[in-house]
């Protein structure tokens, strides 16, 4: 055979390649003569003897016959035709066996050429796979890049691409789900940094918003000035050395310009996380549930991040802003925090907004400080720690505390717990309250704490007895049976006294604070969210 083709080696009844010239594509294969059956080496020497010499043997034979041995003319003749159907019999059988080996032949050839595709077809997908992904990473590094632009309109494409990255990372089957939310935290960590990453432009904004504030209320009648006005003052000149020296408003309208686009870049950011986030929903008991969406595996930073642009109407998967600074006003309105919510020494440097959140998990605001307002009307909380939290003004008006709420060692000016219900522990273990404490309608089911708590100028109000009260909630207290121990009402030696009264329910006469009322623990309406079985008011 020519040099070069490839040899094979004879199987098990079929045709194999051989080990050597593997180099050579097996659709170029042809067997090699000296491994060919006996019969296909010599078919051509095999069929032109078995031909002539079948034809002779019919020929002679008979004649021969027909001579010697006196055989007559018609036995010669089915003789020699017999002959010549064995002949054609054994030329038949050759041919047989010369096409089956030619469609082995051609069948391990059409083989070799179907595992040769499917091999190609494999290569090609793989480098098709290594383009894809190094396409992938060419454009991260640009999206990245991206990121440090001057322009706006740049930086927000950055954004846009990397979110879609992390999405295409995430679809792509050809991964690993380990793999795919390895490639995706990446760009995840990428676009947390750019929420950390400081904007020195919003230091100075607040500053000059500092100055002015601070003028407008140096220009006050000081007698007319609230306690918290009187406070902010205070508070304004400790942080401001030359509190007569700012930017004025025509200088600033560029750096305001700037401020608002960088707002709503990163205000962007929280927006595509939010529609990737979990969901909240309930069930047909009326239990609330949450279904996981397409980031919600994904771990998210924002410790020591400044924010200055409002989160409000958002899902926030992980929130974790350990260490944030807020500098204009921080607006969580209508927030709905999947998993716990970390503001643990975050400084809140103008009002914050809650309202309308949704806490699934636990609320640490643990030694946080809030500068201006802090509002989270009609909340409900599970595991809230507000252990040495600073307060100007802290309003939980109407909110729901379904686990411990823990305000030890925590400062307010003015604190509002209107209507709120504690339903586990409230511990205000060493609370300091300057101006005001006022816990009319609050409703304590479990242990109340006020040890080492310190009212500055008033006591706390819970009721007033003597007149109308201004709300039509009243302090409550459970009202245990008339064996179980119950706790005495102490206060520090310097606070305003607490005047007791009794209020009896249901034959227990129990000794609290006047104005306030009993209730029954079994009573609870869960539509109303209230209890319905109540003492008249302890006189």
């Amino acid at each position: 055979m020519l040099e070069g083709k490839r040899s094979y080696q004879r199987g098990q009844g079929n045709l194999v390649p051989s080990n050597n010239a593997s180099s050579i594509p097996e659709s170029q294969v042809l067997p090699r003569a000296q491994e060919n059956p006996w019969y296909i080496q010599h078919f051509t020497k095999l069929l032109i003897g078995f031909g002539l010499g079948g034809g002779a043997v019919a020929l002679v034979l008979p004649w021969i016959l027909w001579l010697l041995c006196d055989m007559s003319p018609g036995s010669s003749d089915q003789l020699r035709l017999h002959l010549l159907y064995v002949t054609g019999g054994i030329i038949a059988v050759l041919t047989l066996l010369q096409t089956n080996w030619k469609n082995q032949g051609d069948r391990l050839k059409i083989d070799a050429d179907i595992k040769k595709n499917e091999q190609d077809a494999e290569k090609n997908e793989r480098d098709h796979i290594r383009q894809v992904h190094a396409e992938r990473r060419s454009r991260y590094t640009k999206a990245v890049e991206q990121l440090a632009d001057e322009k706006a309109t740049v930086r927000l494409g950055g954004i846009y691409t990397l979110v879609g990255l992390v999405d295409e990372w995430l679809a792509d089957d050809t991964l690993e789900v380990e793999e795919q939310q390895k490639e995706g935290q990446v760009i995840i960590n990428n676009l947390c940094s750019y929420i950390r990453s400081p904007f020195p432009l919003v230091e100075r904004l607040e500053e000059y918003q500092a100055h002015k504030d601070l003028e407008e209320l140096e220009q006050e009648d000081p007698e007319r000035l609230s306690k918290t006005e009187t406070l902010l003052i205070r508070l304004f000149r400790a942080r401001l050395k030359e509190p007569n020296e700012y930017k004025k408003a025509e200088d600033v309208t560029v750096d305001y310009a700037e401020l608002h686009e960088e707002q709503d870049i990163r205000r962007t950011i929280f927006v595509e996380m939010s529609k990737r986030s979990s969901t909240l929903g309930e069930n047909e008991k009326g239990e609330v549930t949450i279904t996981s969406g397409v980031w919600s595996n994904f771990a998210f930073d924002f410790t020591r991040a400044p924010i200055f642009y409002p989160l409000n109407n958002l899902t926030i998967e992980e929130g974790n802003f350990l260490h944030a600074k807020f500098y204009t006003d921080a607006d969580f309105r209508k927030v709905v925090f999947i998993r716990d919510a970390n503001f643990s020494k975050a400084i809140f440097i103008r009002n914050a907004n809650f309202n309308g959140s949704t806490f699934t998990g636990d609320a640490d605001f643990f030694e946080a400080t809030f500068i201006g307002c802090a509002d989270f009307f009609h909340l409900t909380f599970t595991t809230a720690n507000f252990i040495g939290t600073v307060f100007t003004t802290a309003n939980f008006v109407g909110a729901i505390f379904t686990d411990l709420a823990d305000f030890s060692d925590s400062t307010f000016t003015t604190a509002n717990f209107i209507g709120t219900l504690f339903i586990e522990d409230a511990v205000f273990l060493g609370a300091a309250f300057a101006h005001g404490a006022n816990f009319d309608g609050a409703t304590f089911t479990q242990n109340v704490d006020f040890s080492r708590a310190i009212f500055e100028e008033t006591s706390p109000k819970f009721a007033d007895a003597s007149k109308e009260p201004s709300v039509t909630f009243r302090a409550q207290f459970n009202a245990l049976p008339e064996e179980q121990e119950v706790s005495d009402f102490t206060v520090d030696e310097s606070s305003q006294p607490i005047l007791l009264g009794t209020a009896v329910l249901d034959g227990v006469s129990c000794g609290i604070p006047i104005g306030t009322v009993l209730f029954d623990p079994a009573s609870w309406d869960a539509r109303l969210k209230e209890y319905t079985r109540l003492s008249e008011p302890a006189q």
